[in-house]
């Protein structure tokens, strides 16, 4: 009665009994389990009838993308995420977050202004639902995604400041709002970094006393200056090595690149991008550029990637991994925009700027932006960073505080103490707000 088979071992004259492959053992094993606790599956092609489904982790293919399964339809058919033929969610999903935009029907009218789709939308303009809003900055207006929902939230507003440091970002802004809108909106060609002067000479200039009652500040590359292949930001398009924001800046990303000594280009990449493998690529760029100048994304990107791809196949299966060149592109923007200073001096000259009962909100989009403003905020709300609701002995018995512990005059009051995240309808919508963070405080 066993169903096993005998044979011939090669070389000798003894039978030896056949075993069953340890893959296919291992699934008649699997097979009860399975069939208990997961529902039969019979989708088209690949797999068998009646075969256990595995719809956790599994991909299949829709009409020619990739979406990952959820379980199964009524006719046995594995269901996706998204409905199947979806063109729209075929086009956002780009290998890359944030070089990619949402292009489906919620989202047309966004097309006309640069494709740009504003982030955490619905967050941003929560935090500033029940305001009475005067005087209203937009410290990086973009393609005025936000501003147009704000202005149209608010019909109070006499005036919506609107700076940006891109001349093509601003010029897409007064398409949009100055028809509807007017005179009530100011755009202001400047880093908010200068956020001081140049919000107060407009406040002078239009004849308004005193702060502000709303800020905004959407920080980081908008997604439209990522699709310019001529302002070479992204490592998956071909283009120059700039990454300035401000076409009129001195410095480009072919300076930092062809220019800093190797341990300034280790620095960098160390502190900005965070990247592990910052000594080997600082040594390869170096190498490289002594022979010929590193002229275009593709040629630094593919430079990276030959230079940390042995390291990257010691990854354990399963990691999910990013572009090799995602933390050194970061650290190089960051480097030629000054970003982290420019969070830095702008976030308390916007602090002082608000009026009592003033709100400010900050969207970031990784965690050395978010660890500014976190920190910033907290320092501003009477909490210490790390310390939480906790107190020393001395102060226990004494009252009184350390030195070290001294805080500054309270002026905020935090809202909420974690950031707002996407929900997974908007992640998956639009890739760029997959790492947007946004923290809003009010003023005390």
């Amino acid at each position: 009665g066993s169903s096993s088979s005998t044979r011939l071992s090669p070389g000798s004259g003894r039978p030896r009994r056949e075993a069953m492959s340890g893959l296919s053992h291992l699934r008649e094993l699997a097979r009860p389990l399975a069939t208990v606790r997961r529902p039969r599956c019979r989708p088209k092609g690949g797999i068998g009838r009646g075969e256990p489904s595995i719809a956790l982790g599994r991909l299949h293919k829709s009409r020619g993308f990739a979406t990952r399964t959820t379980g199964c339809s009524a006719g046995g058919e594995p269901r996706s995420r998204a409905k199947e033929g979806d063109a729209s969610f075929a086009e956002s999903t780009g290998p890359v977050a944030g070089t990619t935009l949402a292009t489906g029907s919620g989202y047309a009218k966004e097309k006309d202004y640069g494709h740009h789709v504003p982030v955490l939308l619905r967050e941003v303009l929560q935090s500033f639902e029940g305001k009475a809003l005067r005087v209203f900055v937009d410290a990086t207006l973009g393609a005025a995604g936000h501003a147009a929902n704000i202005l149209q939230q608010h019909p109070e507003l006499e005036l919506y400041v609107g700076i940006d440091a891109d001349p093509a970002a601003l010029e897409l802004a007064r398409k949009r709002l100055q028809p509807k809108f007017g005179s009530k909106v100011e755009l202001v060609h400047g880093n908010f970094r200068q956020y001081e002067s140049l919000v107060s000479g407009r406040l002078r200039e239009r004849g308004f006393q005193g702060g502000v009652d709303g800020i905004l500040a959407d920080l980081g590359v908008s997604s439209m200056q990522i699709d310019r292949d001529e302002r070479g930001f992204s490592f998956m398009r071909s283009g120059p090595l700039d990454m300035r924001m401000d076409p009129d800046s001195p410095v480009s990303a072919w300076e930092v690149v062809n220019r800093y000594s190797e341990q300034e280009l280790g620095r960098i990449l160390r502190d900005y991008g965070e990247e592990r493998l910052w000594k080997r690529i600082a040594r390869s760029v170096v190498t490289v550029r002594a022979e010929r100048s590193i002229d275009t994304t593709l040629q630094l990107a593919e430079l990276i990637s030959n230079t940390t791809r042995s390291a990257r196949k010691k990854k354990a299966k399963g990691v999910k991994s990013i572009h090799p060149a995602t933390r050194a592109f970061q650290a190089i923007r960051i480097e030629v925009n000054s970003e982290l200073e420019a969070i830095d001096t702008a976030l308390p000259a916007m602090i002082d700027s608000l009026n009592p009962g003033g709100t400010i909100g900050v969207i970031s989009f990784h965690s050395l932006e978010d660890r500014r403003i976190k920190k910033t905020f907290s320092r501003c709300s009477g909490r210490v960073e790390g310390r939480g609701d906790r107190v020393s002995k001395l102060e226990r018995y004494t009252g009184v505080r350390a030195p070290d512990e001294e805080e500054e005059e309270v002026t905020l009051r935090l809202r909420r103490r974690k950031p707002f995240v996407a929900e997974e309808e908007e992640a998956e919508t639009n890739p760029r707000s997959r790492s947007a963070k946004y923290r809003y405080a009010e003023k005390v």
